[in-house]
């Protein structure tokens, strides 16, 4: 089974460092930047979403509601995907 990467969106996602050369760069400021861990960044990005979002509390409801979903089609097809994925695991 192929499973993407969660990818919510509004959650900024810090870009991968740059390559580092063999020699050490020289310091051309008086004080070098902090530096940032991508932990903390994540952390902070959490910190910056509300607990609850509302706009997706108001999705799932609707979606909830609505006897048509999941479709059939839609349906039909996550069983196939399970019974191909349970077939090469054997």
């Amino acid at each position: 089974m192929n499973i993407q990467p969660f990818k919510p969106d509004g959650i900024p996602v810090p870009a991968k460092p740059a390559t580092r050369s063999a020699k050490p760069e020289k310091e051309t400021g008086t004080e070098a930047a902090p530096q940032v861990s991508k932990q903390e960044k994540l952390a902070a990005a959490l910190a910056a979403e509300p607990e609850v979002r509302a706009e997706e509390v108001a999705r799932g409801k609707a979606l909830a509601a609505d006897p048509g979903y999941p479709s059939d089609d839609l349906l039909a097809k996550l069983a196939g995907v399970f019974v191909n994925d349970s077939q090469r695991a054997k």
